[in-house]
């Protein structure tokens, strides 16, 4: 008996999130694999690198250093500022805005999953209420990556162990670009088509069990 319920509620939610059309699964997965990617990027200081004389790794963030790594992944470093720490002006506006604009494609990206196993909840306002949420996550976030650059002028960044004295607004000196401020403009990047998907017609038909289409 629990067997045959077991399958039951498996087959009835196989039989749900078939019931989604290609665009709304296509927006899901990238709006949770921009999620995913803003906030890796996010955690990591790698976001302007150095390798030093010895082999190791120096890396600095908005809100994270991190010198001497063995690696290029400073999984390691617990090296945080407080935000009265943070380097410059530019870099605490940074902080805040992918802050934020992180946590909106979390939410949103959740969100997204949500609707796929439970379409009878969702319905052409919340699709666009997800899709207004997640526009503005992908502006704080391109917003972000704009003013990062600006910050690299800051006298400690342009530390002889970081980037030296060459180092200015969007002149890297010694430094080059990190991988993890390359992972979240790509995050950022697969945001952005997930807005201009969600925004399609396509996204406000689901398939019925007949193969065929209804609105939401």
């Amino acid at each position: 008996m629990r067997r045959s319920l077991k399958i039951g509620c498996v087959w009835t939610m196989a039989g749900c999130c078939t019931r989604w059309t290609l665009p709304i699964l296509l927006w899901s997965l990238l709006s949770l694999a921009s999620a995913a990617l803003c906030s890796l990027g996010l955690y990591f200081s790698n976001w302007l690198q150095r390798e030093t004389k010895d082999g190791n790794f120096n890396s600095v963030s908005s809100f994270r250093l991190c010198l001497n790594e063995s690696t290029q992944i400073s999984a390691s470093c617990d090296s945080y500022f407080t935000f009265d720490e943070i380097f410059s002006l530019e870099w605490q506006a940074v902080t805040i805005l992918m802050g934020l604009g992180a946590c909106l494609l979390v939410f949103t990206g959740l969100i997204s999953l949500f609707t796929l196993c439970a379409h009878r909840f969702c319905n052409k306002c919340l699709v666009c209420m997800v899709a207004v949420l997640q526009c503005l996550g992908v502006l704080l976030s391109i917003a972000a990556i704009v003013v990062f650059p600006f910050g690299i002028d800051s006298k400690m960044v342009q530390h002889p162990d970081l980037c030296g004295e060459s180092a200015g607004s969007y002149e890297l000196g010694d430094c080059t670009i990190g991988w993890a401020y390359i992972t979240v403009i790509t995050g950022t990047t697969l945001g952005l088509v997930a807005v201009a998907l969600s925004w399609t017609p396509m996204m406000c038909n689901r398939k019925n069990n007949d193969g065929g289409s209804y609105a939401l």
